[in-house]
């Protein structure tokens, strides 16, 4: 068993997982071939799918393939690591290297080189994604379908066993949500299960926009471009109450600390933002600064919709990197 709590020196080709996680397992071979995962999350629960029964399933299935491998070996690939990256070097030289700063390394090399599209930030996406509700205790079982979903459309029922999307295994919801990572952005993926005792085998049709999902979780984000230019936090309880928000409805308190940008759009301690370019927004104030980083650039001006008191005031304010 190996701990790691640094990315410096680590083989990217190896050690490739979803950055963003707090905690995450691979079952690798002595030859670093990767005979399982195990992790994985929603927005709202880091620990979802972190569970000692999936644990042990997810063991033993990494065992069975291990034992079922007919020649074990290293396939051919190309070492990488997260230093090697140029924006690694604002780093110290012996500085940590976080599991985020991947993503953030990548990203920066991407954009150097041209490549970068807002695309690259949906990674990993969730089993809900395609309509599928998966067991925390077994990682592979079906527990819910959507209705109408695509994966819904192939029959899949909860209960189901899926064994295998295109190439990968499935024994965990981390395992699926690596065989979703792989996919493209448009297409099909075939996608194997058991159901009682028939096997099925079906290519998933992928709709328009399929990987998109909560992102304001996921520390690599903070990083990006463009800045909200303010802090604050979600507006407590009786606050929303008194200001007559209805439920979901954005209540984002602005704290006492004014950013530079802030300080320049008019911003006041308590104040809280409701809209943008007087449209509501239904999200919580993690999701804002998400919305902020998404769907705007660096030097646009927005409006902000403010309540302050029971005042309602209009701020423009122009977004920093």
């Amino acid at each position: 068993m190996l701990r790691i709590e640094n990315m410096r020196g680590i083989d990217l080709s190896i050690f490739d997982f979803d950055y963003d996680m707090q905690w995450f397992a691979l079952m690798l071979t002595a030859d670093g071939e990767v005979l399982g995962r195990f992790g994985g999350r929603d927005a709202d629960t880091p620990g979802k799918y972190q569970s000692l029964p999936g644990l042990r399933h997810s063991l033993e299935a990494a065992r069975a393939r291990f034992k079922s491998m007919k020649s074990p070996g290293a396939s051919i690939r190309k070492p990488m690591r997260a230093e090697e990256y140029p924006a690694a070097e604002r780093l110290r030289a012996n500085a940590c290297i976080h599991c985020h700063h991947v993503y953030e390394f990548r990203r920066a090399a991407l954009q150097e080189a041209g490549t970068w599209s807002l695309d690259e930030v949906w990674v990993y996406p969730e089993p809900a994604n395609l309509g599928l509700t998966l067991d925390p205790e077994r990682g592979n079982r079906v527990l819910a379908v959507q209705a109408g979903s695509p994966a819904g459309k192939l029959g899949i029922k909860a209960k189901d066993l899926l064994q295998r999307v295109d190439a990968t295994p499935i024994a965990s919801v981390a395992d699926f949500q690596y065989a979703l990572h792989q996919a493209p952005k448009k297409g099909q993926l075939l996608i194997s299960w058991q159901s009682g005792t028939s096997e099925s085998k079906a290519p998933v049709v992928l709709p328009d926009n399929w990987r998109k999902t909560d992102l304001s979780w996921r520390w690599s984000l903070k990083s990006m471009s463009p800045s909200p230019g303010i802090i604050g936090d979600d507006l407590d309880a009786d606050g929303r109450k008194s200001l007559g928000l209805k439920p979901g409805e954005l209540g984002y308190r602005h704290m006492n600390f004014l950013t530079p940008s802030g300080r320049h759009a008019g911003l006041q301690a308590n104040d809280v933002i409701v809209g943008i370019d007087d449209k509501s927004l239904s999200m919580t104030a993690r999701q804002f600064e998400a919305h902020i980083r998404l769907n705007y650039r660096v030097g646009q001006e927005i409006t902000l919709n403010v309540m302050r008191g029971k005042d309602r005031v209009k701020l423009k304010l122009k977004l920093p990197e």
